[in-house]
């Protein structure tokens, strides 16, 4: 059944089918709200590698696999 009208104790109602009344479409504000978010979260994670990048020094791990290197090439 499609969407119809009719009148209805004096009153023109709208009456539509269950698919048609779930298919909504979506707004222009929903695909900016989405746009926006997508470009904070990517600015979020280029600053949160770039401190990563800027702040952190040898671990120990780089200090080990160093030694590693070195005593493999001794003998």
């Amino acid at each position: 059944m499609m969407m119809h009208k009719e009148k209805e104790d004096g009153e023109v109602v709208t009456h539509m089918s269950t698919t048609e009344a779930r298919s909504g479409s979506p707004t222009r504000m929903t695909r900016n709200i989405l746009v926006i978010s997508l470009i904070l979260v990517g600015i979020l994670l280029a600053i949160a590698v770039g401190f990563g990048f800027f702040e952190t020094g040898q671990t120990g791990a780089d200090n080990i696999n160093a030694d590693n290197t070195a005593a493999g090439s001794v003998n």
